[in-house]
């Protein structure tokens, strides 16, 4: 709720709590903790009384405070037009100040002040007015938080004096009689009692992958949200500035306290750098949404199961209203993507809104929202409401000319889901060699129920020893391990490299058009010791901008297949001839004769190797000594060869500028 009560946050939203105090309010909302309100879906409007004037006040902004709110006429003059809207607030507005009528002087100034100096947030259910939720009844809800005073010099908003509210409560069954045989009733408060989660899986997940998201910054349970979008911003920026003027940029974009000003900022900058500061804060708001994205979405999924099935205070048939909400939605869905090529902009807004809701069996409660205090603040779970709210209202309010004629929709019709398609595991790296815990990791994969099929991509660079004598592992011996390990496993496919990394191929996977396509899912594998990394951090809106409707995820493993084991450590016991060491970091189904083939699969080619090279330096010693003739004319062969085959190239790399769109990691 924002405006004139104030804002209701999501738990994201306060830049000031902390993580240990977002999961002991997770931990409440499980235990079934936590005391909560109904927020309800009408016209948001606030209340008082002029006891001067004899006449109830409503106002919208701070204007219409300072003003000393609009009567019933002005009301009615600033809806005007407005349909059902317009009937909404007056006759609502109508109800109370009949209501207000039936109380004392005395009740009315304690409740209201001498002078409309206490106002009240309310709401206005009107069934007949096209809310996306369809309330039984004609309702004026007085909600419980929101309240305030408010001085019209000043222009400044307090808490309301101690027993107004209270002196409200106790008139209420007056009020309530005055209103006797009218539309409209009154209600208060809206209690809803969250239901204890069943085990704490939930929780758990929730809290593991704040964890996941922490570690990744740098971060712990006593940092702010703020902390970590500072953290994702000063990470994510792409630009090719100095670190102070990034530094500069996010205190200006998050106005932190030392923001020193965008014409101090622009001050002695190039003409590039102006280039990039312009292109950064156009886009701030994408950046600000993209750096939040991961806490938002941990947020929203548990949010979505506290309040799955819970019942509305003002509706009776909880499963119809779902189901009618459903119906809506398959609409909303249906007609966007059929105006699709007209408005590729729905579609990749509707595309966002659906991967949060993930699935019309999703929908399971017809309430807003629930509302609670914690230490001061007041906060909503909202759940799979706001991205449906969002769909319907690009249905609702879409170009006439766009929009389906309703006498040709059928409204019968079985609830669409999100369109399901293939479901891939990509599990990048360089596996050189691969050992019994890269096969575990794909194995796991591949025996998920949610996974169809494993692609493995294998790292073309070669890798060599640390130690006397070198020896290579390259990618076609590690494809041929790859293709005896996964013998028997007709899932797991094994491919090599074709971009500039393995991770790059997953990125060029997702947006390619012709490998995945609208419903598809990709699921991206890595083991818990990779768990900080960002390899994959910005996958999914990389997805939403290049192939959307392509679904993408993270499944992280166990180490399989005991301790982790890197492929320097494979490589040097190939180089010190330690078989048997190196065999037992080998996949456990292998028989002894495919063990040997491993064997002498990562070893005869180097001993090849190394009999050519003392070979050739056996030669060319002869050379020297004349035992071979050299051809008519040439004295020697020309000057020293320097270049050392074993040698990691160190070549800086080339100055690219970097293109000016920004993208979130």
């Amino acid at each position: 709720m924002g405006g004139v009560p104030g804002h209701m946050s999501h738990l994201y939203d306060n830049q000031d709590l902390t993580f240990s105090e977002m999961k002991e309010i997770m931990d409440a909302a499980s235990n079934g903790d936590l005391s909560t309100e109904e927020k309800v879906d009408g016209q948001n409007i606030v209340l008082s009384y002029s006891i001067s004037e004899g006449k109830a006040k409503g106002a919208r902004n701070k204007g219409n405070l300072k003003q000393g709110g609009l009567d019933a006429s002005g009301l009615a003059q600033k809806f005007a037009g407005r349909g059902t809207l317009e009937q909404a607030f007056t006759s609502g507005f109508s109800a109370f100040e009949k209501a207000v009528s039936s109380l004392s002087s005395q009740e009315k100034k304690k409740i209201f002040g001498p002078d409309t100096n206490i106002w009240y947030n309310a709401e206005i259910m009107d069934p007949s007015h096209k809310n996306v939720i369809k309330y039984d009844s004609k309702t004026l809800k007085i909600h419980g938080v929101g309240h305030f005073a408010f001085d019209r010099e000043s222009g400044e908003k307090s808490p309301i004096p101690e027993g107004s509210l209270e002196t409200l409560d106790s008139s209420l069954d007056k009020m309530q009689k005055a209103l006797h045989g009218e539309d409209y009733s009154l209600a208060r408060q809206a209690i809803i009692r969250l239901k204890k989660l069943e085990d704490d899986t939930i929780l758990k997940e929730a809290k593991s992958k704040i964890d996941s998201e922490l570690t990744k910054e740098g971060l712990s349970d006593k940092d702010t949200i703020l902390d970590y979008t500072t953290s994702r911003l000063r990470n994510g920026l792409e630009a090719s500035l100095p670190d102070n003027l990034k530094e500069e940029l996010i205190n200006y974009i998050l106005k932190l306290p030392a923001n020193v000003g965008l014409k101090a900022i622009k001050k002695g900058l190039d003409k590039e750098q102006l280039e990039d500061v312009r292109t950064i804060l156009v886009s701030k708001k994408m950046l600000l949404e993209e750096a939040i994205q991961p806490i938002e979405s941990i947020v929203h999924d548990f949010t979505v199961e506290i309040l799955k099935g819970l019942q509305s205070v003002f509706i009776k048939d909880t499963e119809a209203e779902v189901k009618r909400l459903k119906d809506d939605l398959a609409t909303a869905v249906n007609d966007i993507t059929e105006r699709g090529p007209d408005d590729p902009q729905a579609m990749d807004i509707m595309q966002r809104h659906l991967n949060k809701i993930k699935d019309f069996s999703q929908i399971t409660t017809p309430v807003e929202a629930v509302v609670f205090d914690y230490n001061g603040h007041t906060y909503k779970f909202a759940g799979n409401f706001a991205p449906l709210n969002q769909i319907l209202g690009m249905f609702r309010y879409a170009r006439a000319d766009k929009k389906l004629n309703t006498e040709s929709i059928n409204f019968d019709t079985q609830v669409l889901t999100e369109k399901t398609g293939k479901k891939v595991a990509l599990l990048p790296g360089g596996f050189k060699p691969p050992h019994a815990g890269h096969y575990g990791l794909a194995k796991g994969l591949a025996s998920n129920s949610d996974v169809d099929e494993v692609i493995v991509i294998i790292g073309k660079n070669p890798r060599f020893s640390d130690i006397e004598p070198k020896i290579t592992i390259t990618a076609e011996q590690s494809k041929n391990l790859w293709d005896l390990y996964t013998r028997n496993d007709n899932n797991i496919k094994v491919r090599i490299q074709e971009g500039k990394t393995p991770v790059a191929d997953v990125y060029d996977l997702i947006a390619d058009k012709n490998s995945f396509s609208d419903g598809d899912t990709v699921f991206l594998g890595k083991s818990d010791k990779d768990q900080g990394d960002t390899r994959f951090a910005r996958a999914q809106s990389y997805a939403e901008r290049h192939n959307p409707g392509v679904n993408v995820k993270e499944i992280v493993f166990p180490v399989i297949g005991g301790e982790s084991m890197g492929g320097t450590a494979l490589r040097d016991m190939i180089a010190a001839g330690e078989k048997e060491r190196f065999i037992s970091k080998l996949p456990t189904h292998l028989s002894s004769d495919e063990l040997e083939e491993v064997w002498n699969s990562v070893t005869t080619r180097n001993e090849n190797l190394n009999s050519f090279i003392d070979k050739t330096i056996e030669e060319m010693s002869a050379m020297g000594a004349g035992s071979i003739q050299g051809a008519s004319g040439l004295n020697g062969f020309g000057p020293t060869n320097k270049y050392n085959p074993y040698k990691r190239s160190k070549t800086s790399k080339p100055k690219v500028r970097r293109a000016k769109r920004q993208r979130r990691r």
